[in-house]
């Protein structure tokens, strides 16, 4: 029995080290996640403001079809699957503080071109005063 409680100890140690989210538990521990819902024809909520070099996790889910969400001007553009078919996540860092267009890229009915949301990056308090 001593033994094997010699045994038990390093291996609850590597299960851990090899367990693929006990790298990224640690990571982004700090990061916000902003929930988001595309349904014909909005998103809500409707303005996301984060702060200037946060960087946040974007969970976006689907009350009906399938949606796009692209923020104009950024590398983010992904399809949100339809109702009861999941999510789509994304991490966003905020780089430059401005507002931002978040719209439905993808054909989603007759309101499909009023689907817009608005994304406000902030400056840094801090920023102004370096």
């Amino acid at each position: 029995s001593e033994m094997s409680r010699f045994l038990l100890v390093p291996l609850i140690l590597l299960i851990t080290a090899i367990s693929p989210g006990a790298m990224s538990r640690g990571q982004v521990q700090n990061r916000r996640v902003i929930e988001i819902t595309a349904e014909r024809f909005e998103f809500w909520p409707s303005e996301v403001m984060v702060d200037h070099g946060e960087e946040v996790e974007l969970r976006i889910r689907s009350l009906d079809t399938i949606h796009g969400f692209r923020i104009a001007g950024t590398g983010t553009n992904l399809v949100v699957p339809k109702r009861g078919k999941g999510h789509a996540v994304t991490t966003f860092t905020a780089t430059t503080p401005g507002r931002y267009t978040i719209e439905c890229n993808r054909m989603c009915g007759a309101g499909h071109n009023f689907m817009r949301a608005v994304l406000i990056v902030r400056e840094s308090p801090t920023s102004g005063a370096r």
